[in-house]
C-alpha cells in the first residue's frame, strides 16, 4: 500500500517481513494453535499468510528458528505451537531472519565460499595448476564451470587387481 513504510525496502522479502514484524509486534497479538483468532491474533504463520509471503519468508524463517532455537523444525507452525516457545522467541527469530535476508543481499552478487575451494580442488587435481596462477588465464577469480558429456567409465573387477597393488593402496590409508 502507499506510504504505509514498505517502500523504503528495495527488497521485496524484507518488506514482507517487516510486515510480519508488524503483525506480531506485542505479545496480544500473537497466538498460538491457529493462524488467527476472534481477537485478532496471528501465529507466525497466520502472520506469513497475512503478508502474502509463504514464498519469499518459509526458507529463511525455518533456517532462523534452528539458529535460534537450536532445533530442527520442518514446518514453521511446529515451532510457533511448541509449549516452549514463547513471543519473544518469535521476535528472536523475526529478527534472525531478518539478518540472514540482508547477509543474503549482500553476498548476493559473490560466488560462494565452497564452490571456490570446490572449484580450486578440481583445477589444482586434474591441471595441476593453483588458484594463484588463474592470472596467467586472464582471470581474476575461478571460471564458471562448463557442463561437458560424462563419458562412460569401466572399472577392474576387484578380483583383477593383484594383492600387491591392494597392500599399495592399503599404505596409503595407515
Amino acid at each position: 500500500m502507499p506510504l504505509d513504510g514498505t517502500e523504503m525496502f528495495e527488497n521485496p522479502a524484507l518488506a514482507k517481513l517487516w510486515e510480519v514484524e508488524c503483525t506480531l509486534a506485542t505479545e496480544d497479538q500473537w497466538c498460538k494453535g491457529r493462524l488467527h483468532d476472534r481477537r485478532g491474533r496471528h501465529c507466525l504463520v497466520g502472520a506469513i499468510t497475512e503478508a502474502n509471503a509463504r514464498q519469499e519468508l518459509t526458507r529463511p524463517i525455518i533456517r532462523a528458528i534452528k539458529e535460534v532455537s537450536g532445533k530442527h523444525y520442518w514446518r514453521i507452525e511446529s515451532f510457533n505451537d511448541d509449549p516452549a516457545t514463547n513471543h519473544q522467541d518469535v521476535l528472536r527469530v523475526l529478527q534472525r531472519a531478518r539478518l540472514i535476508l540482508l547477509s543474503e543481499l549482500a553476498n548476493a552478487d559473490q560466488p560462494r565460499a565452497w564452490y571456490l575451494k570446490l572449484y580450486d580442488k578440481i583445477v589444482t587435481e586434474v591441471f595441476g595448476i593453483q588458484s594463484s596462477d588463474y592470472s596467467g588465464f586472464g582471470l581474476d577469480s575461478a571460471p564458471a564451470p562448463v557442463r561437458v558429456k560424462s563419458a562412460h567409465v569401466s572399472y577392474p573387477d576387484e578380483h583383477a587387481l593383484s594383492s600387491e597393488r591392494l597392500s599399495e593402496t592399503t599404505d596409503l590409508f595407515q
